[in-house]
């Protein structure tokens, strides 16, 4: 016989725009933060529809949009980065999150957060080379 344990799903982090969306407050802005990371994305949605999404919140920085694609076939993995202009955009696209239905991707909501400095362990580039921060944007690839 096999048995399985079923339990109450874990409570959102605090601080988190999910935690957010059920009443809490979306968490403090790291200091010169001005990246957001967007995760509960259409697997379908393009950079440039994401861009149409976020462009409300502040300008975006040309190739601003990267999407976390399977490097083999590069299907989306439903999230991304958005880089904006200034730590004000950022802001903005966090607390306009924060909100229900504050921003929504081929009308599913989004939850967006300030981006922890390291970008995901399966984040790879369109070569499906591991994505660094400190990569050069304009290696050739697109998006």
């Amino acid at each position: 016989n096999r048995y399985i344990t079923v339990k109450e799903a874990n409570a959102p982090r605090a601080g988190t725009t999910a935690g957010a969306a059920i009443g809490g407050k979306a968490r403090e802005q790291p200091v010169g933060c001005k990246t957001v990371y967007v995760r509960n994305l259409p697997y379908e949605a393009t950079e440039d529809q994401i861009e149409d999404a976020f462009r409300a919140c502040g300008k975006i920085v040309d190739g601003g949009v990267r999407v976390a694609r399977n490097h083999v076939n590069g299907q989306s993995k439903g999230f991304a980065y958005v880089q904006f202009k200034n730590e004000e955009s950022a802001l903005t696209a966090v607390e306009k999150a924060a909100k229900p239905f504050g921003l929504v991707v081929l009308k599913r909501p989004v939850f967006v957060d300030y981006e922890e400095g390291v970008a995901k362990g399966s984040f790879r580039d369109g070569q499906g080379k591991l994505w660094s921060k400190g990569q050069n944007d304009n290696n050739g690839s697109s998006g």
